[in-house]
Parts: C-alpha cells; structure tokens; sequence
C-alpha cells in the first residue's frame, strides 16, 4: 500500500521525500483546487521543479485541478496541458466539463477521479471509465459494501483512500456550506436544541479502523492524506498513517488491528493536544 499526501512548498516535499511518502500532490494558486486557507504552488515552473525533485527520488508528482469556475475554466485547460507535456505524472481531476475538453483535445494523462465527483457505485465509475480514469479516490462516506464493486471493478481502474479517523466529514464534501461565520463546521459544532447540542451522527474511531483494514485486505492501493491550513498538523497525521500502514502490512487480525489502531490513534491525539495548546 502507498501514501499520497498533498504538499504546498519545496520543505513540505523534502520533509516527506526522506520520511516514506511515495507520492505527491499539489495546485497552482491561481487554479481552482479546492483548498481553502493551505498553501498552493505559486507557479507552474515552480511546480515542474518540484515534480523533478519527486523523480529523482522515483515518486510521483500530481496536480490538483479537482474544482473548476467559469472564469478559469480556460486557464485550467491551458495549465494542463502545459504540466503534462512538461512530465507531470497525472491530474486529479473532479469536473465532467474538464475530462469533456481534455478528451475532445486528446489530452492524455494518468486521471485521478477525485473524491469530490461523489462516485458512489459501478455504473458511475463505467461512465467515468470512458474519459480517461486511471485511479478513483473514494468518497469519504462509502461504506466498506458500497465500495466492493469500485474496488475490484473490471476497468483495470486503482483506488485509493484517505485515513477517515482523521478526514471525515459527515456530509458531501463540496457540496455543503453549512459553515458558521467563524470558520466552523455546523456538523461539528453542533445545532442547538433546547437546553443541549444536537450534532450530526458519524462513525466511531472503531468503525473507521474496520473499515480501513477491511478496504486495505479488499485491495485499496493507495492511503492518502490531505492538504490542511497547517502543514505541521499533517506532519503528526502523516507518522500515524505511517503506523497505521505498518499494522496492515504485518498480517494482523482485524481484532489485533482494530485495538492496536486505536491505541495509536489516542497516542498521536494526545500529542495533537498537546501542541495546540502550545499554539
């Protein structure tokens, strides 16, 4: 199984270069991505220069294009095309409206549908299949049976994950502005209701870690990692993910992993805490 992780700088890359990632993503500021307080790559030279010190290194590099608006639709077009001509590994990519001209263009690359594009079943990922696609990241919200189908599907087309005890959101990401004015998340925070907080179901740390190993034995290749507003924060994700591949790879019961899992979970949840309160 490898890890993906999104990167906005030269020290981000570095840093995970020498500490066991295996591949690479990012955007371009000016290109719709769908990254809202992180760092962006400023420019597409600045980005090729990344994507050659990830090939030294025989990683991967992609490029994030996954949100797309009229006023920049040409210029997404146009840097695509650019990045791959130039050597980039691939694009991940949500909008129809883009696959639509890249194809019409004969744009080809190594397509990754991104989790935004919701592909929830088979049929979807057939009618995907026939632009391009090569990997598929899963939407955060499928379930282990849901799953199956995209999983082992007959196109010949990767998966890949995030790690949802850390990522999940309980509602279609990208599709929700259910945000307070502070930044918040309604869902998270909750809604009042009479004298207490009503705040929307999700699933337990167990069952994220059940589903993981379950996804990983069904054939996921790929655990990936998010961009974040603090790159630091992603540092303490990563070295848990790190742990968490580890577990995987040592042919451990779902029981032992599921424990084991969740001992990792609180050790590095308590380090988070710890170093927010130093913020």
């Amino acid at each position: 199984m490898r890890i993906q992780i999104g990167i906005g700088n030269r020290e981000e890359l570095l840093y995970y270069l020498d500490n066991g990632a295996d591949e690479f993503y990012g955007g371009i500021e000016r290109i719709p991505g769908h990254l809202y307080g992180g760092e962006n790559i400023s420019s597409e030279i600045e980005f090729l220069k990344l994507c050659e010190l990830a090939h030294l290194k025989n990683k991967k590099f992609f490029f994030v294009a996954n949100e797309v608006r009229s006023d920049a639709f040409y210029d997404t077009i146009k840097t695509i095309k650019y990045l791959v001509k130039n050597g980039i590994d691939g694009v991940i990519i949500r909008d129809l409206a883009l696959l639509d001209r890249l194809k019409e263009e004969g744009v080809k690359t190594y397509y990754i549908l991104s989790s935004l594009a919701l592909c929830f079943n088979i049929d979807c990922l057939g009618f995907y299949s026939k632009y391009g696609i090569k990997r598929i990241a899963l939407p955060e919200q499928i379930t282990v049976e849901e799953a199956s189908d995209l999983v082992k599907n007959k196109f010949g087309i990767e998966t890949e994950m995030f790690m949802t005890a850390r990522e999940y959101c309980v509602v279609l990401n990208g599709f929700c502005y259910l945000k307070q004015f502070n930044g918040d998340c309604i869902c998270r925070a909750g809604f009042d209701f009479g004298n207490s907080k009503f705040a929307m179901p999700r699933p337990s740390v167990k069952e994220h870690f059940e589903n993981l190993y379950k996804l990983y034995k069904m054939g996921v290749d790929i655990l990936k990692i998010g961009r974040h507003t603090d790159s630091r924060y992603i540092r303490f994700e990563f070295k848990e993910l790190l742990a968490l591949k580890a577990l995987l790879e040592s042919s451990i019961s779902l029981e032992n992993f599921i424990n084991n899992a969740i001992k990792t979970h609180r050790k590095f949840g308590e380090i988070l805490l710890r170093w927010e309160r130093k913020k």
